[in-house]
């Protein structure tokens, strides 16, 4: 309570010139759970809730020793003061995330319900529903079951179901009219580094008497020049303003140089200032050709790991910021630069891959063979993909999306609902790819009289779960034969290893297998030219509610990470980041002059890219290297071998360490 109260005091000292402010509300909720399921025919949502407790928001009860195993109904409630002087003001309720069914009411009367969708943003205009200069009571009845009507359906998924509050929520308070949304295409011309801008704004109705003021700014970059100033009287498309630009010259966004800009539009109705809304963008070109990837005009090929959220036992899906970013650094100790997404993720982790370079697969969490196409299933999947494409639009790290994970993806029906998807998805994004992430692409031959095209090959590149050797029941022996297979089947598709990895407690070895594992499946990779890029399965140990794997309470878990759960490193966790470097030491000698001199090759499996920027170092232990002279490697082309000199400090010893533009750590290699 007090924290609003002081929230609203600073409103009231802002200048006039501000027509947009955005109120965290994670603060003064109190919880009560919900276990003889009994608040909704009992009203609760008209009274104070008995026997709740203070939270702080991200929440989920699921963490709580109690409530671990609960999956039903619990209940938030929160008050808060609206100020009279807001009357004339658009409000609007937004919740990161409510896992996964929700009943939002103000003052006892329901004002929107969310229905089977965990992971993706719900935004509420309360505008006609509040009481101005008065407390206002907002109850939220949040339920985490195993029911069918959900995407992901039923059980089907495995990783945590933690129930709750699970992102933070905010009051949106603008003047009229205001944007409902800003959609930002950044277009990037190869040849010359000229770009284009096309940005659309939203508004409920048109208004001719409408002018913006649009200014475009170097953002996270060594300079922060203003690229862009234009005042544009805008064409209307229906209720949607349309304003095109035109740039000189940007500087593209790239793994390794994620560079971005700050859009800024601020709204002017009568010579008055009435709303400003901002993104930040990158200018990327990501094409296949010949099934081959181009970034900027560069062939590349990708490498990378995918985190699922929730794992720390901690936090669940209830994960702070600071523990968000935490996990995307260990993305980037192991190298990272490709990932996907099994569900949609808060702002916090695409704002981390924008700005630290990892190209993102975000899936609608459509997952499993038990889950059905029924027209249930379908209308929670598109409404899911209508909104996380409409959240996510201008991250640039965002290059596709994805519609399904491991369906049964030769079932007519069920192809039927992921064609229909990726329509779909086209249609809301023409300008990303689309794809479907199949394990059953293994299945037949394209020379086989008998043989179904799988739902793998509707989306625009084929994305294969590998499981040679564990899940699948084929010796490691056929996994090359597999994927030739598979290739000669869908030869006009680039073709990704969407997942490999090892998972106990399921399959027995330990990390020393999770190694070998790893090191076998990715020779086999990087035998393959038709391979474009990889991502392993996990970054770390993850919850799960699945039974029969590790334990029966907040702690289950699948063992498949290079890291634990906490995010401590396994020995796996260096193999992987080597593994998965684009640039290869292969030794050290005497050099001229007292230097030493190092053998440096550019990856040409997986990845594959040119690294540009790296600094070298020589230090004699893996933990001091930046206290030593850094030396600026020059480009190192795929295949290119270079012998670059140093200081020979320790007799022709020591560790080397190589370090991206953007400061991660690409190999340490000890001689």
């Amino acid at each position: 309570m007090k924290y609003f109260y002081i929230v609203i005091i600073l409103l009231s000292t802002l200048q006039a010139s501000a027509q947009r402010d955005t109120i965290g509300l994670n603060n003064g909720w109190k919880f009560c759970i919900d276990k003889k399921n009994e608040g909704l025919s009992h009203q609760w949502f008209q009274t104070n809730l008995a026997n709740s407790h203070d939270v702080q928001l991200p929440h989920t009860w699921n963490t709580e020793p109690e409530n671990q195993n609960h999956y039903g109904w619990g209940w938030y409630q929160k008050r808060i003061t609206v100020p009279q002087k807001w009357r004339n003001k658009r409000l609007v309720l937004q919740f990161g995330a409510v896992n996964h069914t929700a009943y939002i009411y103000i003052n006892g009367k329901k004002i929107a319900e969310n229905i089977g969708d965990g992971f993706n943003k719900i935004s509420i205009h309360i505008d006609g529903n509040v009481i101005y200069g008065a407390e206002n009571v907002i109850t939220v009845a949040c339920n985490n079951d195993y029911g069918k009507n959900k995407v992901p359906y039923a059980d089907s998924f495995d990783w945590p179901n933690d129930g709750g509050l699970i992102r933070t929520v905010s009051l949106i308070v603008s003047d009229k009219p205001t944007a409902n949304y800003m959609k930002i295409e950044p277009v990037l011309n190869v040849s010359d580094k000229s770009g284009e801008l096309k940005i659309k704004l939203g508004f409920d109705q048109y208004s001719k008497d409408l002018m913006f003021k649009v200014t475009v700014t170097e953002a996270n970059q060594q300079t922060h020049h203003i690229i862009l100033e234009a005042t544009t009287k805008p064409v209307w498309q229906n209720n949607t303003v349309l304003l095109n630009y035109s740039l000189k010259q940007v500087h593209p966004w790239h793994f390794d140089f994620p560079n971005l800009y700050q859009v800024n539009v601020v709204v002017e109705k009568d010579g008055h200032r009435v709303d400003k809304i901002s993104s930040t963008v990158g200018f990327r070109q990501l094409r296949f050709i010949n099934n081959q990837t181009y970034l900027n005009g560069e062939r590349i090929k990708l490498m990378g790991v995918e985190w699922t959220a929730g794992s720390n036992p901690e936090f669940g899906f209830a994960e702070s910021d600071a523990e968000i970013v935490k996990n995307g650094k260990l993305m980037k100790d192991v190298n990272a630069i490709f990932s996907r997404q099994h569900f949609q993720q808060s702002d916090t982790f695409y704002d981390f891959c924008d700005r630290n370079g990892i190209l993102i697969q975000e899936e609608v969490p459509l997952w499993g063979a038990e889950t059905p196409s029924t027209d249930a299933i379908k209308e929670i999947a598109g409404k899911q993909l209508e909104r996380m494409i409409q959240d996510h639009y201008n991250h640039p790290s965002i290059i596709s999306w994805g519609v399904g994970n491991e369906l049964n993806g030769r079932n007519a029906s069920m192809k039927k609902m992921i064609t229909d998807l990726i329509i779909k998805a086209k249609a809301l994004d023409p300008t990303r790819k689309v794809a479907y992430v199949s394990n059953t692409l293994k299945d037949g031959f394209s020379t086989n009289p008998k043989f179904t095209p799988d739902a793998g090959s509707l989306g625009d590149y084929l994305m294969m779960n590998e499981y040679g050797g564990s899940w699948w029941k084929i010796p490691v022996g056929k996994i090359s034969a597999y994927l030739d297979s598979i290739h000669m089947s869908y030869p006009d598709k680039p073709f990704f290893i969407s997942e490999f990895g090892l998972c106990e407690p399921n399959f027995q070895g330990g990390d020393e297998r999770r190694v070998s594992d790893l090191i076998y499946h990715m020779a086999v990779y990087e035998s393959k030219p038709y391979i474009e890029g990889a991502i392993y399965f996990d970054l770390t140990d993850y919850r799960t509610h699945y039974p029969g794997t590790s334990d029966t309470t907040k702690f289950r878990r699948r063992i498949h990470g290079v890291y634990d759960m906490y995010g401590n490193p396994k020995p796996s966790m260096k193999v992987l980041r080597e593994l998965s470097s684009p640039i290869e030491v292969q030794g050290i000698s005497r050099g001229r002059n007292g230097k030493i001199a190092i053998a440096i090759l550019g990856s040409i499996g997986l990845p594959q890219y040119t690294a540009k920027g790296y600094q070298l170092y020589l230090s004699d232990n893996e933990h001091n290297y930046q206290g030593v002279k850094s030396y600026l490697l020059p480009e190192i082309k795929p295949g290119e071998r270079i012998t670059f000199e140093a200081d020979d400090l320790y007799q022709g010893k020591g560790v080397i360490t190589i370090v991206r533009p953007t400061g991660y750590i690409v190999l340490q290699k000890s001689f």
